[in-house]
């Protein structure tokens, strides 16, 4: 019969094992964790423009790159 643990079972658990790793691998574990976490959660957008407001298209993006790219390279 499989073994249900609290969450606060899990969690003394999962520190005792990670007292035994060194900085690197908890650094490793952390990391892995987060990436994780967002996986399940998904990525919010760094802005969220007000309504009515036009997003620009890749293309207008690539160009108004370009053009910064140009008229900076000329001073």
């Amino acid at each position: 019969m499989a073994e249900v643990l609290t969450k606060k079972e899990t969690i003394d658990q999962i520190v005792k094992t990670a007292q035994k790793l060194d900085k690197m691998d908890l650094q490793i574990l952390l990391t892995k964790l987060r990436v994780k976490k967002m996986q399940k959660d998904g990525v919010k957008p760094a802005a969220k423009p007000p309504k009515g407001v036009k997003l620009p298209s890749m293309d207008e993006i690539d160009l108004w790159k370009h053009e910064s790219r140009k008229n900076y390279a000329g001073r």
